[in-house]
């Protein structure tokens, strides 16, 4: 009876766990609507905050169909199979893992919508939301986070991607860098916005409506992120609560590193302290830590936020120098913290941490002598087959999916609708209605004088 009430009570424990960090991640839609609103004009405001609600919605409707069984149905080592439309699910810890698992779907879909803000047609939106939620994320999802995905750790050990699988505990490939991916192909398929870029090179500086609302975003995130990284523990009882305090550890201390490192980039490198670049460091320490916040400690966790800014910043300079116009650099964020990120854990894995959760006895290259030999090196090459068979799968669909819409005509709005706004052309008009007041002459007080000075 005892043993009952305790299954019962870790069971409880562990349902109401992942539904709070399914909500935290949920709350990130609201993160990146701050973000994406505060770094566009204020004539394309409606236009975010629709395709963030939709994230949600297409979303939800993709990965309950179809997205869900793709990721985690048994079938192949490529895909799953079964259970469509959430068929075969029964328990409560069942129904708040795929509410988790939704979450990440949405957010995969959020890095897009930034980056490609301000000129993008509503029916590519819908097109691509739902490709992405219901076939490309949940594909490389299968890979790694199920249990029959040929780059998973949960396969038996001789079946394992030399012999130990592919570490990413929290998505840094299997979300971000799918997210980051997708943004590049789609920035560079559509076209820079009109006046970004001049023919000799020049760079120009468009309008951004609030740094306010940038930061305030990214805190959201930061927040909401605490719930994406715990909840991909899957648990928060017994040893997973060791797992998990560990995780917001080394969450804090690579934000942190990032940040302050973004910040003497850009002193060192733009002559200013760029609140953006900051914000966007941040983001970029959180990506990077990711998929090993784990299985790394707190020191090498400061490596990597420091990486994640140097990764971050070079990204950024890259694109500009191509004439690649990302809105809100989620490139530079999500598929260079991402790649970063998923390498990192193939030289700063411990041994002890992936015993706990995987069971292997692998670790990173600077733990070697600490693990069975030759277990380091092939951590580090799983690492890299799953940031390729990435960057090959996510790029050729992506290329496919805004390919077929350009070919379409559905890609890119015409230069008036991209002139007017969005939010003009789509939405009924501005999302802020500011009344323009011509002030009255004020009366002159009695000894003085109105002189051409007074403004």
């Amino acid at each position: 009876m005892d043993s009952d009430l305790s299954d019962s009570l870790t069971n409880s424990t562990d349902t109401a766990f992942l539904i709070f960090c399914g909500v935290l991640v949920l709350s990130m839609q609201l993160g990146f609507s701050l973000l994406e609103i505060g770094s566009v004009s204020m004539r394309n405001t409606n236009n975010i905050i629709f395709q963030n609600l939709m994230d949600a919605s297409v979303g939800g409707v993709s990965f309950y169909i179809f997205g869900y069984a793709f990721a985690f149905g048994k079938g192949s080592p490529f895909i799953g199979f079964s259970g469509f439309a959430i068929s075969g699910l029964s328990t409560s810890q069942d129904y708040a893992f795929w509410f988790l698992q939704f979450a990440f779907a949405a957010t995969a879909s959020s890095i897009v919508v930034g980056a490609i803000a301000e000129r993008t047609k509503l029916a590519s939106y819908f097109v691509f939301s739902m490709a992405l939620t219901g076939l490309v994320y949940p594909v490389v999802v299968h890979w790694v986070w199920s249990g029959t995905g040929w780059a998973s750790t949960a396969l038996p050990a001789a079946s394992r991607l030399f012999g130990v699988g592919a570490i990413d505990f929290a998505g840094s490939t299997v979300v971000h860098s799918v997210g980051g991916l997708t943004a590049l192909i789609a920035c560079i398929l559509l076209g820079a916005r009109k006046g970004r870029f001049e023919e000799d090179g020049h760079v120009n500086h468009l309008p951004q409506q609030s740094t306010l609302l940038q930061t305030t975003g990214t805190l959201v995130l930061w927040i909401g992120w605490y719930g994406f990284n715990t909840g991909s523990a899957l648990s928060i009882t017994g040893n997973m609560a060791v797992i998990c305090g560990n995780v917001v550890v080394n969450m804090t201390i690579s934000a942190a590193a990032a940040g302050l490192t973004s910040a003497g980039l850009s002193r060192f490198f733009n002559g200013s302290l760029d609140v953006p670049v900051v914000n966007n460091g941040i983001l970029t320490g959180l990506v990077s830590v990711t998929a090993g916040c784990g299985v790394v400690n707190a020191y090498t966790s400061l490596i990597i936020g420091f990486g994640g800014a140097v990764f971050y910043f070079s990204a950024c300079k890259l694109l500009l120098w191509f004439k690649i116009d990302d809105a809100v650099e989620a490139v530079p964020v999500h598929l260079a913290g991402g790649v970063w990120g998923t390498l990192a854990v193939g030289f700063f894995a411990v041994p002890e941490h992936v015993e706990t959760l995987y069971g292997t006895a692998s670790c990173g290259i600077l733990y070697r002598s600490h693990c069975d030999p030759g277990n380091a090196e092939k951590q580090l090459a799983a690492q890299v087959v799953v940031i390729l068979a990435n960057l090959a799968w996510s790029g050729v669909m992506a290329t496919l999916v805004f390919g077929g819409l350009k070919l379409a005509g559905w890609l890119r709005v015409d230069e008036e609708s991209e002139r007017v706004g969005l939010d003009t052309a789509y939405h009924g008009g501005d999302a802020y209605e500011v009344d323009v007041i011509t002030p009255k002459a004020l009366p002159e007080k009695e000894g003085t004088e109105m002189t051409d000075n007074l403004i």
